[in-house]
């Protein structure tokens, strides 16, 4: 087969490597292959930068990452070019441990690049695993011309697991700024932001990568001017902070590193965040009631259950519903959701597994005046509403979001109803849909 692009540039037509060769474009990628890209394109603009920069890659296969190795290995020669070196784990926490070493040889002399990304990748029992050499990174820290992406993959149906999992947790304990892509495009979008969300902080950052992204297909934009971040600056103890890794990680160090992890690295995280839009808004009428938040491909999933309900994005606005799209979910974006839950009487909080993002959006709202009513896992009678098994699509998460809505505004009741009603006729008699729908 042929790759599927629409600006191919000076490729030929069966070059199945122009996604990766070419500097700009719309190309045909998997999730997976999208990762593989990000630090092409972060070699290219560190040299475009007058960088010479390397990428060092280990970790351990799983699903839905499990592709992300072999695919290195496959396009070995098309990577080669740009410095790119991938050792596989014996383990993940030896894969971790050597990507942290990848910025502690920066305190070494003779330094032949000036900097290296490390990218991390496992699966979610790979995080459990190999927490404490993560942690101990974070602690160690990572450069200004480096960095470290963690990719963590996810699967929360159980597909290829033997368990369902989620590491938003885990990640938030080992001190993880977390990007939450929900497509293929978002995969390159928020992986180059992970990058200089590292480099800026001092710390590991995650993508969370769950099955149906890494397996999802697209075709989407690359290339190094589509992407130009906004680097805040944070004044800690009176100076610009500016994190230096020195090598020194143990009992003499752990105090001072672990106040500034807390006062400085996570806060210019979530000034990253703010700065860069990567909380959005998405649809803010002015006469709002009701908010839902939702993060990663379970906000595709909303859009998608609201459009199953009849709701156009005109709809929203005349019924009063506010969405608020997260790319980011750890640290949470404090500013953006207080502008989020101004004059709302309730919000929404649609999310896979525990309740990690209500959890934090409950603290980002405490002490605010007027704060509107949370509910998520649970609605304001304790009665079960957004089931915390499973994976999340618009069929699953349609009832609860309808329900809730549906319990404070009679107009939106009644339509609701009516659309209910037509669905449940039609799934049981095929035949009571228009002739024109079969046409």
């Amino acid at each position: 087969m042929t790759d599927v692009i629409q600006n191919r540039g000076s490729q030929a037509p069966t070059d199945l490597d122009a996604k990766y060769r070419e500097r700009d474009g719309s190309f045909f990628f998997t999730g997976v292959q999208a990762l593989i890209r990000v630090p092409i394109d972060q070699m290219r603009t560190d040299r475009e930068n007058g960088l010479k920069t390397a990428t060092f890659i280990s970790g351990y296969q799983g699903s839905p990452l499990g592709g992300f190795d072999r695919e290195i290995i496959a396009h070995k020669e098309v990577l080669d070019p740009w410095n790119l070196v991938h050792v596989p784990g014996l383990n993940e926490e030896l894969g971790a441990t050597a990507v942290l070493g990848s910025q502690v040889t920066s305190t070494f002399p003779g330094q032949k690049y000036d900097g290296v990304l490390g990218i991390w990748y496992g699966k979610a029992p790979g995080i459990d695993r190999a927490g404490d050499a993560i942690r101990h990174a974070q602690y160690g820290g990572t450069t200004r011309t480096g960095g470290v992406l963690a990719l963590v993959g996810d699967d929360p149906a159980c597909k290829s697991s033997t368990l369902p999992s989620s590491s938003e947790w885990a990640m938030a304990d080992l001190h993880i700024p977390t990007l939450n892509p929900g497509n293929v495009q978002e995969v390159l979008d928020l992986g180059m932001h992970g990058v200089a969300i590292s480099r800026l902080t001092g710390l590991w950052t995650g993508v969370k990568i769950v099955s149906a992204v890494a397996d999802g297909t697209a075709t989407i934009e690359v290339g190094p001017k589509r992407f130009t971040p906004v680097l805040p600056e944070l004044i800690w103890n009176g100076k610009p902070f500016v994190q230096t890794v020195t090598g020194n990680i143990g009992p003499w160090t752990s105090g001072p590193v672990e106040k500034e992890i807390f006062e400085a690295r996570l806060p210019l995280a979530e000034m990253y965040a703010a700065a860069n839009n990567l909380n959005r808004i998405t649809v803010d009428p002015p006469s709002a009631w009701i908010g839902i938040v939702a993060s990663g491909r379970v906000y595709h999933e909303v859009v998608e259950a609201l459009h199953l309900l009849g709701l156009s994005r005109a709809d929203l606005s005349k019924y009063g519903i506010r969405l608020l799209q997260l790319g980011m979910i750890y640290p949470l974006e404090r500013d953006v959701v207080r502008r989020f839950a101004q004059g709302l009487d309730e919000i929404i909080v649609v999310e896979e597994k525990r309740e990690f993002i209500e959890t934090h959006l409950r603290n980002a709202l405490y002490g605010m005046a007027n704060a509107p009513r949370i509910v998520g896992k649970r609605d304001t009678e304790g009665a079960l509403l957004v089931p915390g098994t499973g994976a999340l699509d618009a069929d699953y998460i349609v009832e609860p979001m309808a329900r809730a809505m549906m319990e404070h505004d009679p107009k939106l009741a009644a339509d609701f109803r009516t659309r209910l009603q037509a669905d449940t006729a039609f799934a049981k008699d095929p035949s009571a849909r228009s002739d024109w729908f079969f046409r």
